[in-house]
């Protein structure tokens, strides 16, 4: 029995060591939101950096997946690959910034906390590695001091009253200063009814185009921004009567799987033709 577990200790070290095997490699992630306190539509340098043993794994398989959560992106993720010794390092440098409700500060600063960050990548003969980073958080503070939003506003004093006219030359000023006032009226309520609907009209096609371009650039980007996309095409498509294409892009925007790129691409021609 003594002779037997010297010999199987030695059977696990060789099997362990015997060629085409290859041990779990170790990834270790970090993820960062830089500045830590900003305000809204401040630009914000969301930055992940994977660690990987490179004589492990292949380096064309790491991948590195960091939502970006209730902020939005202002610009393109890059990505980029170096080596520090023995060491393969991954970064994922992505540009964003708090321009909707979710992130903004109601009655004071609010901390917001990013999705975990993750990185997985194919080792070398066996497996997948997978690596988890804490999750980033920043402050978004409000752009006006609560001291101000709650300040009075100061009174103003403007003089509507007209000077007391002397002899009959005053006696005609008022007369004339009033029947100007009621043509002028008169002449103001015409061109609001007529540039009226134009104008609503031109904006809402603005608009529209506006949500049409930010539909189609949705492509090419996270599923949240597919999902948000959509939704504002909907709103904008249902004010300017276009309803069928505003309830195809509500079911898109809140449907239980994932909007996919070529579905988003197809809604947004359709919103375009709808629009013309």
């Amino acid at each position: 029995m003594k002779r037997l577990v010297p010999a199987l200790v030695l059977g696990i070290v060789a099997s362990s060591l015997a060629p085409g095997t290859v041990r779990a490699a170790p990834i270790r992630v970090q993820a960062e939101a830089r500045p830590a306190r900003v305000g809204v539509g401040d630009p914000i340098r969301y930055v992940v950096v994977a660690r990987l043993p490179e004589s492990a794994v292949e380096a064309s398989t790491v991948r590195i997946f960091a939502d970006s959560g209730p902020l939005a992106p202002t610009a393109p993720a890059t990505t980029t690959r170096r080596t520090e010794g023995s060491t393969l390092v991954v970064t994922l440098v992505q540009r964003l910034a708090c321009l909707d409700l979710p992130c903004a500060p109601v009655q004071g600063p609010r901390s917001v906390s990013l999705p975990a960050a993750r990185v997985s990548a194919a080792l070398r003969g066996r497996g997948v590695a997978t690596g988890r980073a804490d999750p980033a958080t920043l402050v978004v503070e409000p752009l006006v001091a609560g001291a101000d939003v709650r300040a009075a506003r100061p009174s103003y004093r403007e003089q509507t009253a007209l000077p007391v006219a002397d002899g009959r030359a005053g006696r005609l000023v008022a007369p004339i200063v009033g029947a100007a006032l009621v043509l002028g009226v008169v002449a103001l309520s015409l061109v609001v009814l007529v540039l009226r609907p134009r104008s609503r009209a031109s904006r809402r096609e603005a608009e529209l185009a506006r949500a049409v371009r930010l539909l189609r650039e949705s492509a090419a980007r996270p599923v949240t921004d597919r999902r948000r996309a959509a939704d504002l095409v909907s709103r904008v498509a249902g004010s300017t009567g276009a309803r069928s294409v505003a309830a195809d892009a509500s079911e898109l925007a809140w449907s239980a799987s994932s909007p996919k790129p070529e579905g988003t691409v197809s809604l947004a021609e359709r919103a375009e033709k709808a629009g013309r």
